[in-house]
């Protein structure tokens, strides 16, 4: 593939519209790329390499003790979780058609990728969609849905923005330790209705915007809230609110396209929401 093609194909990949092309350009000069024969292996469960891989052309099988899981094709990735666990992994990978891949080592995703919240956002709706599919096809029950759902949390662990997760009643179902900036311990928060934190009135206008069934560009981008500190919290004698915005998307239990589409089966499974400090307002 010529540098011009394999732009093309990065932009294909759904987190690619928050990188700017120069960072593009230098992911596909910096980064090795793999030509790849049908039937070739690319990795076996067990082995151990921290990168994540890109296809930029081809198809490629994702299989566990012989048994297949899910396909991976242009504009898709795999192999992240190898990024923040020093794991073997967790299953095999080899090419079904003649194929390319773009592998990313840990240092280059840290740098040009790692550190954009709203890459990291799309990756994590990419992530909580695959696992559920990739679940249902392997049919392996409680164990393996349970070291799915431990993967995904340490991806949210990981960053420094606070994570929510409400389910559609507006319950918080999960958040990550990063909720320690308003005073709260994350066993505080899970099962207490978001209204509780929300420094305001969640009316129907506002509560369609921040816990949003919305997915893609319809979803919540930048939103200005403010959150409250814990009362029982030290730090409530400083300051009884921080201001934030908050990225809000709808999740559901089919891919996104299929959310976009009318009259199809889905369900709503909830909000997912990064909120960001002001580190301004943080300072005054």
């Amino acid at each position: 593939m010529t540098p011009d093609q394999k732009i093309a194909a990065l932009k294909q990949v759904s987190f690619s519209q928050f990188i700017q092309d120069d960072d593009l350009w230098y992911l596909v000069y910096a980064c090795e790329s793999h030509p790849m024969k049908a039937g070739q292996l690319l990795f076996a469960e067990k082995s151990f390499k921290e990168s994540m891989f890109i296809v930029l052309d081809g198809k490629l099988e994702v299989y566990k003790q012989h048994k297949h899981i899910a396909f991976r094709e242009a504009g898709d990735f795999f192999g992240e979780m190898s990024l923040l666990e020093s794991k073997p992994r967790s299953a095999s990978v080899r090419a079904v058609t003649d194929s390319v891949l773009l592998e990313i080592d840990k240092e280059t995703f840290s740098n040009y990728i790692g550190s954009n919240t709203k890459v990291i956002w799309d990756i994590l709706k990419t992530l909580s969609q695959r696992n559920r599919a990739d679940l249902d096809v392997t049919d392996s029950g409680y164990k393996e849905l349970k070291q799915s759902e431990e993967k995904y949390r340490r991806i949210v662990e990981s960053m420094s923005d606070m994570i929510f997760q409400v389910d559609p009643d507006g319950i918080i179902c999960f958040a990550n330790e990063s909720v320690s900036i308003l005073g709260y311990e994350i066993d505080e928060l899970v099962g207490k209705p978001f209204i509780e934190i929300f420094d305001g009135k969640l009316g129907d206008k506002r509560k369609h915007h921040i816990l949003t069934r919305r997915v893609g560009p319809r979803a919540t981008t930048n939103m200005e809230i403010s959150l409250n500190v814990n009362p029982l919290s030290s730090l409530h004698g400083l300051i009884w609110y921080l201001p934030f915005l908050v990225n809000t998307s709808g999740m559901w239990d089919v891919p996104q396209e299929m959310v976009l589409k009318k009259n199809t089966s889905k369900k709503f499974l909830g909000s997912l929401l990064i909120a960001r400090a002001d580190k301004m307002d943080l300072m005054m």
